[in-house]
């Protein structure tokens, strides 16, 4: 996706320096389309569009000061980093921003409240770039003081049913990793079998992992790099962009499939993105190869801050693993990994852009809002449709980003679609509300 944009600002007189820090002379002055009294996020249209990217515009437009903002105070959180019984990751990624969201919704049991004041520095008399309020009157944080309840009540036993489920798939994953390697050389029928079955066991342990960078740090959000993306990134552009900012511009998740998946409605549309329904295969099949090579490649130049660590090395365990132990010569096992990372991802895209939050009955920006400002909550409501499979099943929840959240349909009386020209794919919406939105959200604090 970002080849395509290089090649058009090379014509511009851009060299890759240029285009590779992000040195696109940013439009400060452009509004949102459906929040037109807020800034549009100022790097959200230049590429490669990346977590740090995110993060970096965020810095400039949320008025934190080099702090972190909740509603209109600032508050320095420099002494909670290495105490934060989330994990260090979660204050340091997010200074300098408003974390407004991210606070409201991470914390269930009001300890973290309670603690905030120590922190403070100052207020603030800019307002936040952001359209959703959390009044203690509102529907979200009604709902959650109810559901501190309900939280204390759920079975002890579910965490522990993933744990299983997880390390059962990383077995499974270790050893048809090795046994398509030996198949593909006895018989290639069995070997082609054998990889489209490691390809779905990986995308299965993907999603599952997918569900521990979301909570306190653990040794289990690490598996999610075994796939070629990186837990780290995803917890700014998933975590804290995508499920706190869904279906607006500053929901990376969109906008990183853009140019050619454009699910926000436009009346001037082209043609060949509302045509995408006959080449989202292709998107699919190579989206985690491409978030890989750039994820690697911005954090070799170091690009937005974007650094190198230690858990970079987890994205090339799989095919050293079966180079080692496969019995293949290193091209073949390079050739192989490939190919199971390829039908990962399409398993893996198919499962996330089909989970509830990408159907035309949701609203997207470009849609006209319920207000100026609204809650937090009901957004989340407007933004999600039920999946019309089964979903009682833990371990197929656990593996198909299935059961996290249900809405209804928007009850607005004013027109929500401004154009039917979106070009993508739909589920059902759904006609219940279930209690497990919130606490999905309300999952990750410290346990």
């Amino acid at each position: 996706m970002a080849g395509w944009m290089f090649v058009r600002n090379l014509k511009n007189g851009m060299d890759l320096t240029e285009i590779w820090h992000g040195k696109m002379a940013p439009n400060t002055d452009r509004k949102q389309t459906s929040f037109p009294h807020l800034k549009y996020p100022i790097y959200r249209d230049n590429d490669p569009k990346t977590a740090y990217q995110w993060l970096k515009g965020k810095h400039q437009l949320d008025g934190a000061e080099g702090l972190w903002r909740i509603h209109d105070s600032l508050y320095d959180l420099t002494d909670l980093i290495s105490s934060h019984p989330g994990g260090s990751q979660w204050i340091t990624i997010t200074k300098g921003t408003d974390i407004t969201e991210a606070f409201e919704t991470h914390h269930l049991l009001g300890v973290a409240e309670t603690l905030l004041p120590k922190y403070f520095v100052k207020n603030v008399d800019t307002p936040r770039n952001s359209p959703f309020t959390f009044k203690e009157d509102g529907f979200y944080k009604t709902l959650k003081s109810k559901i501190q309840k309900k939280y204390q009540e759920l079975p002890k036993d579910l965490r522990r049913k993933s744990d299983l489920a997880t390390d059962f798939l990383l077995f499974s994953l270790l050893v048809s990793s090795l046994a398509s390697s030996y198949m593909w050389k006895a018989d290639y029928v069995l070997g082609g079998i054998a990889t489209v079955v490691t390809g779905y066991i990986l995308s299965a342990l993907t999603t599952a992992a997918h569900n521990y960078f979301h909570r306190a740090d653990n040794w289990r959000m690490y598996l999610f790099n075994f796939s070629g993306m990186s837990y780290e990134d995803w917890r700014i552009s998933h975590a804290l962009s995508h499920h706190l900012h869904t279906n607006t511009v500053n929901d990376l998740e969109l906008s990183m499939l853009e140019p050619f998946l454009q699910y926000m409605p436009a009346k001037d549309k082209p043609i060949w993105a509302q045509m995408a329904s006959f080449y989202y295969p292709i998107i699919f099949a190579f989206a985690t190869i491409g978030m890989f090579v750039i994820e690697l490649f911005t954090a070799i130049i170091n690009m937005d801050g974007k650094k190198l660590s230690w858990a970079n090395a987890i994205q090339f365990f799989l095919p050293l693993w079966m180079w080692c132990f496969g019995g293949l010569s290193l091209s073949y096992t390079l050739l192989l990994w490939f190919t199971i990372t390829v039908i990962n991802s399409i398993f893996f895209m198919c499962f996330g852009l089909t989970a509830g939050h990408h159907s035309h009955h949701n609203f997207f920006d470009g849609d006209i809002p319920r207000d100026e400002y609204y809650d937090w909550g009901i957004h989340q409501l407007d933004t999600v449709s039920e999946r019309v499979d089964e979903t009682d099943n833990h371990f197929k929840s656990l593996t198909q980003v299935g059961k996290r959240a249900a809405g209804t349909p928007r009850c607005s009386t004013t027109p929500m679609d401004i154009s039917n020209t979106r070009g993508t794919a739909d589920a059902l919406p759904a006609f219940e509300v279930v209690i497990g939105l919130l606490l999905f959200f309300n999952d990750i604090a410290i346990n």
